[in-house]
Order: structure tokens, then C-alpha cells, then sequence
């Protein structure tokens, strides 16, 4: 047999034994979210956790206590089952509860959680455990929300409503990683498959693909890149999926 009648064998019984045995990160796809008071509307929120779920990701959403009590819970209802949404007064192990989930979101953070957890004041269910996932090396993604402009309380200009820089910058030591709130989608996809990689590269050659390492199994490059005859081929013999950045 030849090398490449022996590499479409090895594919075949390959796949096969993944529809058999389900997909081995299939188990890795659980999402915390942990959502607060927030004066950002809910709508886009929703939508970029509707695309993880379409990615296969089991979402469980966490509402702080003041949540319940500002937000349109109706609205989150409508989107998840009842059952994956609790409230932080029911949580009762939360190193249990961390240790089950691969990843944790903060989709909308409003400046008195991200000054509470800047300045360690873990005082509530909800922000003790994102010190704790942060504390076990989890990964934390967080989208401050946007508010249009400042509200003065006096003449001297003083502001409550906005983030400070140095909030931001001490979580993101902590290990918190930030992104706009369009970019949650694409974050948490992109981190929950450890064998993809992401290159903007112009030109994909043929030796783009020979320099990946041997357990990357998807390339992820901008719509108008330009691949290589030869580079389709590497790509294909290797198994390598290659997926235009949306």
C-alpha cells in the first residue's frame, strides 16, 4: 500500500472511533457565567451565549443576589432552561462547583464588582468564586459594560460610574482576560479548542503548515488571505481543518 492509501486508512478508522466514542473535548465544554447588576441591556449578552451553545458548550448561569433583583429575569429565562440558572444564595460548595467548569464569563461587569474583586473584597457568593477560580488558575473572561456618558454627583466633577484604569489593569494581573462584549463568542470558542490556532498571515504557504506543531488539528485565517495550492495539499494530508476568521 502507499504512504497516502495508508493516511486515508488511518482517517477512516480515525473518525470512526470519535463517532463511537463521542468527542474527547465535548466533556471540557462547560461554561460558568456569572452575571450581576448591570445597566447594560441583555440582548447582545444573550445572543453571544445563544453561539456557544450552538458550538456545543453547556452554559450554567449564575445571578448575584442584586441581579434578581435589577435585571429582566424573564428575558434570561427565555433563553435558558430554568434549571441552569441559580442564584448565588443557593450556592453552597463553591471549590466544587469551580472545579467542574473549564471556563468562567463576567459578561457584563459593572464598576462595583470589578472594585470588589480588584480590591479582593470577596464578600458575596458570586465574587468569592471568581477569586477562587482565578486562585486555581481557571480561565476567566470579563466584558465591562459601556455606558454612554459620565454622571456628575457635584461640581467638582466626580464621577461613580466609571471603571477605573487601575480596577482593570489588577484584574487583568489576577489573570482576567478582557474583551468587548461581541467578543465572547469568539473568545470562548477559541480558547476551548487547545488545537487551534489563529494566523493573519497574507499568504498561508506550504511551510505555514509545515511549522505548526503536529497536534494542531485546525488553522483558523483571515477571509482575504490567500492560500497556496500546495498549502491546500499539506493541509489535507495532515487533516488539517482550515476555517476563514468570521
Amino acid at each position: 500500500m502507499t504512504p497516502e492509501q495508508i493516511a486515508q486508512i488511518e482517517k477512516i478508522v480515525e473518525d470512526a472511533l470519535k463517532e463511537h466514542v463521542g468527542n474527547p473535548q465535548q466533556s471540557d465544554k462547560q461554561l460558568l457565567v456569572i452575571l450581576g447588576a448591570t445597566q447594560l441591556p441583555l440582548d447582545e449578552v444573550l445572543l453571544q451565549f445563544q453561539k456557544c451553545s450552538q458550538e456545543g458548550w453547556k452554559i450554567r448561569i449564575i445571578l448575584s443576589d442584586l441581579a434578581t433583583k435589577v435585571l429582566n429575569i424573564d428575558q434570561i429565562k427565555s433563553s435558558f432552561d430554568e434549571k441552569d440558572i441559580l442564584q448565588e444564595n443557593d450556592l453552597t460548595d463553591i471549590p466544587s462547583l469551580v472545579e467542574s467548569y473549564s471556563q468562567f464569563v463576567l459578561p457584563a461587569l459593572s464598576y462595583p464588582m470589578v472594585g470588589k474583586l480588584a480590591l479582593k473584597l470577596v464578600d458575596t457568593p458570586c465574587t468569592y468564586l471568581v477569586f477562587h477560580a482565578l486562585c486555581c488558575g481557571k480561565q476567566v473572561i470579563a466584558a465591562a459594560e459601556s455606558l454612554p456618558k459620565k454622571r456628575y454627583v457635584d461640581k467638582e466633577s466626580r464621577t461613580l460610574d466609571i471603571i477605573e484604569p487601575t480596577h482593570v489593569n489588577a484584574l487583568r494581573e489576577f489573570g482576567v482576560q478582557w474583551v468587548t462584549v461581541n467578543q465572547i463568542a469568539e473568545t470562548v470558542c477559541d480558547i476551548g479548542i487547545p488545537n487551534r490556532v489563529n494566523i493573519s498571515r497574507p499568504i498561508i504557504s506550504a511551510s505555514v503548515i509545515a511549522n505548526l506543531a503536529s497536534d494542531v488539528q485546525e488553522l483558523v485565517y483571515t477571509k482575504s488571505a490567500i492560500i497556496t495550492p500546495l498549502a491546500r495539499d499539506h493541509a489535507q494530508k495532515r487533516g488539517l481543518k482550515l476555517t476563514p476568521k468570521s
